[in-house]
């Protein structure tokens, strides 16, 4: 600790029990000073932790091309969801597909399925038309999702 951080704290220390023995809050002055000296701890490790942190490059394995089935974190997701839908009725699945139809029309082909859902019906194939207009009322059978992906992907 340096005298010019050790000489703030002393003063900080000097002030309160100053001002609280003006305002005859009748201060306990080693309690304050225990009170003064752990913030002022606290507050000058975290500075010092602050400017001493550098900032680290990870260097990120190289990717082999080989079999990684059941590995990708987003396919884990769809097929969570597709037991659950099974198990609870749910249609979180449908939902998660009608949201990348969305996407992958914005993205690739500029239409927002919102604002104008005639061209949005016209670039779709017939299974994600049917997907869209019956996503929130029944869940996605096993059997479709296969098309359904291949079409998502193909747009």
């Amino acid at each position: 600790m340096t005298r010019w951080r050790a000489l703030a704290i002393v003063c900080v220390w000097l002030l309160l029990s100053v001002s609280l023995a003006a305002s005859n809050s009748r201060p306990a002055v080693l309690v304050l000073a225990g009170i003064v000296a752990v913030v002022s701890a606290v507050i000058l490790v975290m500075v010092d932790l602050s400017n001493t942190v550098i900032q680290v490059e990870w260097a990120r394995p190289r990717q082999e091309r080989r079999s990684t089935r059941g590995r990708d974190p987003r396919v884990s997701s769809l097929r969570t969801q597709l037991y659950d839908a099974r198990r609870f009725g749910s249609a979180e699945l449908s939902e998660t597909l009608v949201d990348l139809v969305d996407d992958r029309l914005l993205a690739h082909h500029h239409i927002d399925r919102a604002t104008d859902p005639a061209a949005a019906m016209e670039a779709l194939t017939p299974t994600l038309r049917h997907l869209v207009a019956a996503h929130r009322r029944s869940a996605v059978a096993v059997r479709q999702l296969d098309r359904i992906i291949t079409d998502i992907e193909s747009l």
